[in-house]
This record gives structure tokens, C-alpha cells and sequence, in this order.
């Protein structure tokens, strides 16, 4: 099978590059904390919500996902579909109160709704937690660029991780978002390329369905990536989409209509997503059913399929693409955790206990600082992962499945339901994350078993607690009063808009990568251009629907940047 060359490694670098040059464009956006850590609200939904489609999946899709198409065929669709619909809970519910809440950091909401012992509590917990998480993403990428490339993982891990930082720590919340803009551009064009050429060797969609094995074809009833499985799979993820960095992006966006627009986007988005994805990994499943006689060095070689994929149908220069597209995946995820976890140092822990009256410049450094540590303690656990050789899929379910059945349940309970006090979040905290820890690592549950045991015995205490529900403090009173207010077009009226100059930045950068698409068909046979070709025209067609994107006003960058309102 055939390996990257010169040219995907120099459309990799130009890639890196690009990146650390959206860093270096946006850092003119960001003069206060709240700037840098959301935006300042000023976000365009049509960025955010991309952004948090883009922060939904990694690396993971193209390596531990396409392991499970490989080997368990169309119940990964389903996996897929549940992340779509746990956007509608988004929809309906959960967008427009996070917006109302008007705050920096979910972990700031809880301060209110439950008290300052519950915020610290989840903080820590998160930032512990959520470390394993983002270390099992960079691992996942490095696993990925270095089996196409046959460079050491360890090595690809430390330079990845280093450009992610680069731009995340130079540019904050809006070097994220419009990051991930630019790597949805990149990485959309390119799984329907890729898509199409798997189709077009396997005989199409019917060839495609006929080849495959009975079992590939079906979803059982019960077990693994079974129908129950698949439930149960879209209960963990409705937790995890409404809170973390996705609740970020709800709160990033002007108003509650913006960010319903955001959760329907991601909706939409990722029911296609389950469509397109997972179809190569599919195809080579036909044509190598066993990876383990191509790549027997990895521990789990059907986590590589995609790579196969990619370097079995597509020509070079469109290979240093997908190496792109996998690092965009990855960059989405991992830089929207490093802003995360940054603000929660900063503003949670950093302010909370050791600097109250700390300024939004202040502020605006110890964020840089954190994101900086916290990325450099992903990139080290990473690097012990790798050495250890573990499975990607396994590793993320259980963290993911840990911390989204313990903070995800009372953070969003307690954002709907007034009369619990102010202990309910901490005692349905504390149930989930002790069973979790004894199912996972002590009675070895399986994810059905996690699922059906941890999240009705939170919602039991959660509930329960209800009944002793006392006085009202004034944090409790406070939060609901803004649950209640609708937003006001004056509380963001002197944070200047960037979505005009912002929307025009991405078009002129989309439609310089679809143009330079062009000059990989110099390298490559007659037969590659057709695929060279289809990939920039839809490229370049994407840059063209940009520049036609409405934006408000250009305001000067400087002009009473500083001054920021905030509803109290």
C-alpha cells in the first residue's frame, strides 16, 4: 500500500501554517477576558455552529469510528444519528437558557445555581477528567498521520500538539471558531471525495451493500452497537452536547434566536455525517477484509481504515489533504477543550480563589498561561498512551461516558428546574461520578450497564432532593431572574462585530485553498485530475456562498473594545 510523500508533507506544512496564521489574524479580536473566552457574544451562529459540529468529533470518527464501521458495518451510522438528535434537545430546551444565563463558563453558571463548593468541585473534576479525553484525541490523530506517513507517533504527537497551542493560545475563543470554519471547509469537500472514489471501486452503493457481510448489514437487538446500545448512546451524548464546550458556543452567539440556530445546524449536520463518513471504511472492508496482513505492528489495525482508504483511492497531494482533514478534526475538538479548560483555570479557580478583583487584562494573560499548561499536560498524557498502546475507541468511552453521567445530569437539571437546592447538585454529582468510577474500574459494567444503572440513579437523587428544597438564595434567585429576561441587543451594543470582516477573511482564505488545490494535478497522472478537480470546484464553490454571507457593521477593532456589558 502506498505512503505519504513530498507532496502531502508540503501540503501538510502549508496547513500548519495557515492555522498559526488565523491565531495571528484574530488576536486583534480579543482586548477583554470575555473576548477571548467567548467571543464576547458576538460570534456569528453560522461560525459557532460549525465550530461545535466540528468540536462534536476528532480524530476519533476517522480511526476509532471507522474501526467500528470496518468491523460492525451500518450500527455506526446509528452512532451518529444519536449525536444529531441529542442536538434537537439543544433546539428546544437548552440554547436559548444557556445564552440567558449570561456567563463566560458553564462551571460560572453553577456558582449561582448551586453555590461556590459545587462550582469548584465540577471544575476540578472536569479539567481532570477531560484531560483523558483530549490526550485520547491527539493520540488518535498521531495514530493516524503517523501510520500514512511511517513517522514515530510519539514525535507526531509533540508536534501536533505544539500547533494546536500555537493558535489556541494566541487567539482564544475566536481563533477556535473561525479555525474550525476554515477546517470544515477543508474536511467536508474532501469525505465527499473520498466517499465518491470508495463507491466508484466497490460498484456503488448497491455494490457496496451486496459485498458486504449479513452481519454488517443489520443492528441487532441486543449487545454491542446493538439497538439498545444506540439509545443508550444518544442519552450519554445529549449530556455531553448540551454542556462543556458546547454550551460555549451557545453563549458565544448575539441571542437565543442565534443559538437555536447553532444546536439545528449541528443537528443537521451530523445526520449527514453519519451518511458520509463512514462509507470508506466500509469499502475497505470489501477489498482488505483483514488490515491485520497490511499493518501488523498496530495493536488494533481496523482503527487505520480510513488511512487505507485514503491511500488506496486518492492521489497524492489529496492524501496530504486528508492528513489535513484529520488534523482539523482533532484541532476542532482539542482547541475548543484547551479554551474550556483555560477559562475554567482563569475565571473559575484563578479569580474565584485567588484574585477577585483580578481585571479582564489580567485575566486575558492567566487565560494564555493556562491554555498553554493545559495543553502541554494533554500532549504528555498522549504521549503515555501511545506507549502504552492503547485501544482509542475504549479509552474515549470511558472517560467520555464518566464525565458526561456525572457533571451532565445536575448541570442540566438544575438549569430547568427551579425548587432543588442548592446541595442537589453536588449529591447528584457525587452518585454519578462514584458509580461510574466503581462501574468502570471495579465491576467492569459494560456501556448498557453504565447507562441504565448511573443515569436513573441521578436523576432519582437529583429529584428526591426537590423535596427538601428551602429557602431560595440569592444566587438561585438571580440566575432565574436572567433565565427569564430575554437578551437585550444593548447588553452587547459596545462589543464591536467581526462577522463582516470575519466572513470575507474566510471566503478569500477558502477560495485560495481551492486554487491551490489546482497545482496538486502537476504531480499527479491524467487519471488523479478528475478527483483534483472535483475537490477544489466544490471548494471554491463553498468560498463563493461565503462572500455572500450577511455581517453587521465593520467596527473598529479598538474603538470601546474594552467596554463589555454584562447583565448581573
Amino acid at each position: 500500500m502506498p505512503v505519504a510523500n513530498s507532496t502531502d508533507y508540503a501540503v501538510i506544512v502549508c496547513y500548519i501554517l495557515l492555522m498559526i496564521g488565523v491565531g495571528l489574524y484574530v488576536m486583534r479580536f480579543n482586548n477583554t477576558a470575555s473576548e477571548y473566552f467567548r467571543g464576547g457574544s458576538r460570534i456569528p451562529w453560522l461560525v459557532a455552529g460549525l465550530s461545535s459540529f466540528m468540536s462534536g468529533f476528532s480524530a476519533w470518527t476517522f480511526t476509532g469510528g471507522a474501526g467500528v464501521a470496518y468491523s460492525n458495518g451500518v450500527a455506526v451510522i446509528g452512532l451518529y444519528v444519536g449525536n444529531g438528535l441529542s442536538f434537537l434537545l439543544g433546539y428546544y430546551i437548552f440554547a436559548a437558557r444557556w445564552r440567558r444565563a449570561r456567563i463566560t463558563t458553564v462551571m460560572e453558571y453553577l456558582s449561582d445555581r448551586f453555590g461556590p463548593a459545587t462550582h469548584q468541585t465540577f471544575s476540578w473534576a472536569t479539567i481532570f477528567f477531560q484531560l483523558f479525553t483530549s490526550a485520547t484525541m491527539l493520540y488518535g490523530l498521531s495514530l493516524f498521520v503517523s501510520t500514512a506517513c511511517q513517522f514515530s507517533v510519539t514525535a507526531t504527537i509533540l508536534v501536533t500538539g505544539a500547533v494546536i497551542l500555537s493558535y489556541s493560545v494566541l487567539g482564544g475563543l475566536w481563533a477556535v471558531v473561525v479555525a474550525d470554519f476554515l477546517q470544515a471547509s477543508i474536511l467536508l469537500p474532501f469525505c465527499i471525495v473520498l466517499s465518491a472514489a470508495s463507491l466508484a471501486h466497490v460498484g456503488g452503493i448497491s455494490g457496496l451493500i451486496h459485498s458486504l457481510p449479513a452481519s454488517m448489514k443489520t443492528i441487532p437487538l441486543h449487545g454491542e452497537f446493538s439497538w439498545t446500545y444506540l439509545v443508550c448512546w444518544m442519552i450519554m451524548v445529549s449530556f455531553g452536547y448540551n454542556t462543556s464546550a458546547m454550551a460555549q458556543r451557545y453563549f458565544s452567539v448575539e441571542n437565543e434566536q442565534a443559538a437555536r440556530k447553532v444546536a439545528l445546524l449541528c443537528c443537521g449536520l451530523f445526520l449527514l455525517g453519519a451518511l458520509l463518513w463512514f462509507i470508506p471504511p466500509m469499502a475497505m472492508r470489501v477489498m482488505y477484509p483483514s488490515l491485520h496482513t497490511i499493518w501488523p505492528h498496530l495493536a488494533n489495525p481496523n482503527e487505520a481504515s480510513y488511512v487505507a482508504a485514503s491511500l488506496t483511492f486518492l492521489p497524492h497531494g489529496l492524501i496530504g489533504v486528508m492528513l489535513a482533514a484529520m488534523f482539523s478534526a482533532t484541532m476542532a475538538n482539542l482547541s475548543a477543550n484547551f479554551n474550556l479548560k483555560s477559562a475554567i483555570l482563569s475565571k473559575d479557580i484563578y479569580q474565584t480563589l485567588l484574585r477577585k478583583h483580578a481585571d479582564e487584562r489580567e485575566l486575558l494573560i492567566v487565560g494564555a498561561i493556562m491554555t498553554l499548561l493545559v495543553g502541554g499536560a494533554t500532549t504528555l498524557l498522549a504521549v503515555v498512551m501511545a506507549s502504552r498502546g492503547d485501544s482509542i475507541f475504549s479509552v474515549m468511552m470511558v472517560f467520555n461516558t464518566l464525565i458526561s453521567l456525572s457533571y451532565g445530569p445536575p448541570a442540566l437539571l438544575g438549569l430547568v428546574f427551579r425548587r432543588a437546592p442548592w446541595w442537589s447538585g453536588m449529591a447528584t454529582f457525587a452518585t454519578g461520578l462514584v458509580l461510574g468510577i466503581l462501574g468502570a474500574f471495579v465491576f467492569k459494567w459494560t456501556f448498557i450497564e453504565q447507562i441504565v444503572i448511573v443515569v436513573p440513579s441521578s436523576f432519582a437523587v437529583f429529584f428526591l432532593t426537590m423535596l427538601f428544597d428551602g429557602a431560595e438564595t440569592q444566587g438561585r434567585a438571580r440566575l432565574f431572574k436572567k433565565l427569564d429576561t430575554p437578551i437585550d441587543p444593548a447588553e452587547i451594543s459596545n462589543v464591536p462585530d467581526f462577522s463582516r470582516p470575519v466572513f470575507r477573511f474566510l471566503s478569500r482564505t477558502v477560495a485560495c485553498i481551492g486554487l491551490a488545490s489546482l497545482l496538486l494535478m502537476i504531480p499527479n497522472p491524467p487519471e488523479a485530475r478528475m478527483t483534483i478537480l472535483t475537490f477544489s470546484a466544490i471548494t471554491m464553490a463553498v468560498a463563493a456562498s461565503l462572500w455572500f454571507v450577511p455581517g453587521g457593521a465593520r467596527t473598529p477593532v479598538k474603538a470601546e473594545a474594552a467596554e463589555v456589558v454584562e447583565t448581573k
